[in-house]
């Protein structure tokens, strides 16, 4: 009679995270730790830079912040400029308002009546369109 345990046995994968130890006859400890460490850096996934492609990249990035700040600065200037001259046009609109009001009385109907009675005419009212003209 064969009995069978209630454990079955599974496949084990392999650790594929497991890193292998350098060996320690052919190199130096501290030769070991900086390729260990590169190692680790390349299967991390950060990429080796040139020292070159950093300067250009610093260089072109100022360039553009450098553009940037520029165009700010000449948008300051133009809003400025913008401010002025609407400070400018409100003062003109104000004193137009002003001297058409003043216009505006001087052609009205109550100045008109005004001058028209200084004349002589006299306002026949409602009822009579008729002007007499007083004699004296």
């Amino acid at each position: 009679m064969i009995v069978q345990s209630p454990l079955k046995k599974h496949d084990i994968r392999p650790n594929l995270r497991k890193v292998s130890l350098p060996d320690n006859k052919t190199s130096s400890p501290k030769q070991s730790r900086t390729k260990h460490t590169a190692k680790a850096n390349s299967k991390i996934g950060l990429p080796k830079v040139k020292p070159w492609k950093v300067i250009v990249g610093s260089i072109i990035i100022g360039a553009l912040g450098l553009l940037y700040l520029t165009h700010v600065f000449s948008t300051q200037r133009l809003l400025d400029e913008v401010q002025t001259l609407e400070a400018e046009y409100n003062r003109a609109r104000a004193q137009y308002d002003e001297l058409k009001l003043r216009y505006d009385r001087m052609i009205g109907p109550a100045e008109i009546y005004r001058k028209a009675e200084e004349q002589g005419f006299v306002n026949g009212g409602p009822a009579d369109k008729v002007i007499i003209i007083k004699e004296d």
